[in-house]
């Protein structure tokens, strides 16, 4: 089945592809309106605030990647908090005992 020729209108190319545009990449050069951008915002933002796992999940993506963006090293695990042993604990084998 021919297609009539028609022009692009993003590149003004002619073609005689089904619908409007020549290719995807022209398709996909559309402008966003403000009220459809304000939607996409409002929807997007309602979604990382939620509980589902994926947004948690995009949270965690989102916080990384700012960190790097800002040079910030986080250690994933503190160190241990070493005290000194009261007079009625020992060491033995890697556990720690209480004098009773």
């Amino acid at each position: 089945m021919s297609y009539k020729e028609k022009t692009c209108p993003t590149c003004q190319a002619k073609h005689k592809k089904r619908g409007p545009y020549c290719s995807r990449s022209c398709g996909n050069s559309r402008t966003h309106t403000e009220e459809h951008k304000r939607l996409l915002s409002k929807k997007t933002s309602e979604w990382l605030t939620g509980h589902s796992d994926t947004a948690e999940e995009a949270r965690m993506r989102i916080k990384n990647t700012r960190q790097e963006q800002l040079g910030v090293v986080t250690d994933p695990v503190a160190p241990p908090v070493r005290k000194p042993l009261s007079d009625n604990q020992f060491v033995q084998d890697g556990d720690l005992w209480e004098e009773c």
